[in-house]
């Protein structure tokens, strides 16, 4: 598998057609069919599949692409990195976040930077939690920002903190709901309330809390993004329960956030992989990141809280009813691949109890 492969494929992916990517590229038709054979026979399993005269990506190749685009940034970096590694030259700093936090945080630290002090590039790459875990196992970011659990081996929390979900309605509703006065579940029952798609997470914890209010929402529209959510509040007067990050952060006008009367909290962190040498640079930007998150959120008794590292952290599996513990840091890998990423600093590791 090489970078010309990857390319080759994600550009049958954009364009649907063998013969257009090879007339782009300047190649063969049967050159670009048997590139993306012989991927295929690596991977293991079929990436397209031919739908009339048009090429269609498999399921496998859906879930391919995203990976492929990586794998690509990756290789195209890899001569870069290793020679700025190597005479000690400025890296770029690659981050990869979670679309709330890459959205709600991370600009507004980068505004706090002044620009002669911050490295000469950004990069900032937004996933899925563990495809930020991949990013800095892989070398293609050198710091991420998640939400929990992330328990991956060979990546290491430095910063946790917690903060509570927020209740986001349309401004017309500013007089009904005073600004600092927390919302209930209950006063938003016969609403359409606005929650999250994934079940294993921040949606998890929603629908329990709803649960244990004995309360059901009349209507109901699910997204798969805090930014989305924020929207419908806006454009369709819903209720719209959401992480504090994304709505502080990214909030437009015609939306108001108010607290809620049910806690339940948004926990993240930051990262990087283990086995880095010390990198100023990574702490001053994790400075920054914290500094403004607890400029944008609210400060109350019941606000963000940075965890301690003696602190343990339970969340509920609703699909169980179990308890997981969220171990940090979650584990170390020794002799991991990325000893060379160089993205330590010298605060204290969150272990365990």
């Amino acid at each position: 598998m090489t970078p010309k492969d990857l390319a080759t494929f994600l550009k049958v992916a954009e364009t649907g057609s063998d013969s257009l990517v090879a007339d782009m590229l300047g190649r063969s038709q049967p050159s670009v069919t048997r590139c993306l054979k012989d991927l295929e026979e690596t991977l293991g399993f079929p990436l397209v599949q031919r739908v009339g005269r048009r090429i269609q990506l498999t399921a496998e190749g859906v879930a391919f692409e995203e990976e492929a685009g990586r794998l690509l940034s990756m290789f195209q970096d890899l001569r870069a990195r290793t020679l700025a590694r190597a005479s000690g030259g400025e890296q770029p700093l690659s981050i990869s976040a979670t679309y709330a936090l890459g959205a709600g945080l991370v600009p507004h630290a980068l505004a706090r930077w002044p620009e002669t002090d911050r490295p000469r590039e950004v990069r900032l790459m937004q996933a899925a939690p563990n495809a930020v875990a991949h990013d800095l196992l892989s070398g293609n970011a050198r710091v991420g920002f998640a939400s929990l659990p992330l328990d991956v081996p060979g990546i290491i929390a430095k910063r946790v903190f917690s903060a509570p979900l927020v209740a986001a309605l349309p401004e017309s509703r500013s007089a009904e709901f005073p600004e600092g006065q927390p919302v209930s579940l209950a006063q938003v029952a016969t609403d359409t309330v606005v929650t999250m798609l994934d079940q294993t997470r921040l949606q998890g914890r929603i629908r329990q809390a709803l649960e244990t209010a004995g309360v059901h929402p009349a209507r109901a529209i699910r997204a798969n993004s805090s930014v989305s959510a924020l929207q419908f509040a806006r454009l369709t007067g819903a209720t719209a329960i959401v992480e504090p990050v994304t709505a502080y952060g990214t909030c437009s006008n015609g939306v108001i956030l108010r607290p809620r009367t049910e806690k339940v909290d948004f926990t993240f962190g930051f990262f990087f992989a283990a086995g880095g040498n010390a990198a100023r640079a990574t702490k001053d930007f994790f400075d920054l990141c914290e500094a403004a998150l607890f400029d944008l959120t609210p400060r109350s008794a019941a606000s963000t809280k940075r965890l301690l590292p003696n602190q343990r952290l339970t969340m509920t599996d609703t699909r169980s009813g179990l308890s997981a513990l969220l171990a940090i840091p979650f584990y170390i890998l020794a002799g991991n691949l990325m000893n060379a990423v160089g993205m330590t600093d010298n605060s204290p590791t969150l272990r365990s109890p």
